[in-house]
């Protein structure tokens, strides 16, 4: 049983550290509940959950001292994350170990402006917005798909730009100068309409007057609540960080499990159908470029374990990807030649040919038996 692996990819966030409150271990789902906190050097349980500050449930203890002086999990708590716009989260503890204690933390999603002590699980009630950017874009809510036209209108087209900037607050300004250029003193208003259209969508059922889950206003701007929403292109970076660096650290199964994860949710470009939107092009390559690192080292994970057949796979979805890289290229065509795929290698090196020509108006510096003889040459 890959026990790192399920430690990675359990449903809630995990948090481990040692009786003294250090940051020792955390899982995907942590990560992305506690964004802007958890990749802090010599993390501490205080600068993760506030302990002993002021004004928050904690602040007259330490979570990790009361774990240990307690028997059995803490009572579940809510707490505000300290990185803005992360939202909320509820936290339980327990202790476990020998000589050397520690604690492990459960972490999941808080709903935003709910003050009670206690709460249902998020998937019983709570706000749950899950958003799809790669190939062409869908929203779900906790009833269903959040289907219609106005993905390709204005009020979509500023949860996109949310999206494609979700690690900042966007001023007003700036949406005003994307969308509506022209508009003058009216952009401010236009900003406005969009934002009430956009958060109906989302929140259909949200009381009139009452605050978003999902879309905050703060400072003269719009930021996501990101605690609230699962966005797969975070889900994907995360996993590929966490498969790359599994495997420099020679844990190459919880690697692998990670950058297949990854390779799974990356299904297209990020907001295809904004393909001609200048705004997305920077976060479109950033994801491309993770996809083909993710690739590629799987690739190499699949050749190290003798599945050719798999490797195979991996490689050609990056061709795909990197059409024009010729060294790409190259280690496919050598793929099929290792595995005797001839007529499909030589099939493949007239496409490529065709398209660099075409491309660049000359072939490729090297031709199919030059791959054959480096082959051959093992």
């Amino acid at each position: 049983m890959p026990y790192r692996a399920v430690f990675e990819f359990f449903p809630s966030g995990v948090v481990v550290v040692d009786a003294r409150g250090e940051v020792q271990g955390t899982n995907l789902g942590a990560k992305r509940l506690l964004r802007g906190l958890i990749d802090r050097p010599k993390l501490r349980c205080c600068d993760l959950f506030d302990c002993r500050r002021a004004g928050t449930p904690l602040a007259d203890h330490c979570v990790t001292e009361l774990a240990l002086s307690h028997t059995g999990p803490l009572p579940e708590v809510r707490i505000d994350v300290p990185a803005p716009g992360s939202g909320s989260i509820w936290i339980s503890a327990a202790p476990f170990g020998g000589s050397q204690q520690s604690v492990v933390f459960s972490v999941r999603p808080g709903v935003v402006g709910d003050r009670r002590r206690r709460t249902e699980p998020h998937w019983m009630g709570g706000p749950q917005l899950r958003i799809f950017t790669f190939g062409r874009s869908r929203v779900e809510s906790g009833e269903g798909p959040l289907a219609g036209e106005w993905l390709g209108h204005r009020p979509g087209h500023v949860l996109k730009y949310l999206i494609t900037h979700r690690d900042r607050v966007i001023p007003s300004d700036e949406l005003i100068e994307i969308f509506w250029p022209a508009a003058g003193p009216r952009g401010v208003t236009s900003v406005r309409q969009a934002m009430h259209t956009l958060r109906d969508r989302l929140e259909p059922h949200r009381a009139k007057h009452a605050q978003s889950a999902f879309v905050a206003a703060r400072s003269g701007g719009y930021e996501l609540q990101r605690a609230a929403i699962w966005i797969d292109a975070d889900d994907f970076e995360m996993s590929v960080r966490q498969g790359l660096k599994s495997i420099a650290q020679g844990e190459f199964e919880t690697g692998e499990a990670a950058l297949a994860r990854a390779t799974g949710l990356y299904r297209g470009d990020f907001l295809a159908e904004e393909a001609y939107a200048e705004w997305a092009f920077a976060e479109r390559d950033r994801m491309r470029d993770l996809a083909g690192q993710a690739l590629r080292a799987l690739s190499e994970v699949k050749v190290a374990n003798a599945d050719l057949e798999g490797a195979t796979e991996q490689l050609q979805r990056l061709a795909e990807l990197e059409p024009l890289d010729m060294d790409v290229q190259r280690d496919l065509l050598a793929m099929l030649l290792r595995r005797g795929r001839h007529a499909e290698a030589a099939r493949r090196h007239e496409l490529v040919r065709r398209r660099y020509r075409k491309a660049f108006g000359e072939d490729p510096d090297y031709d199919l038996a030059d791959v054959a003889a480096q082959v051959s040459a093992g």
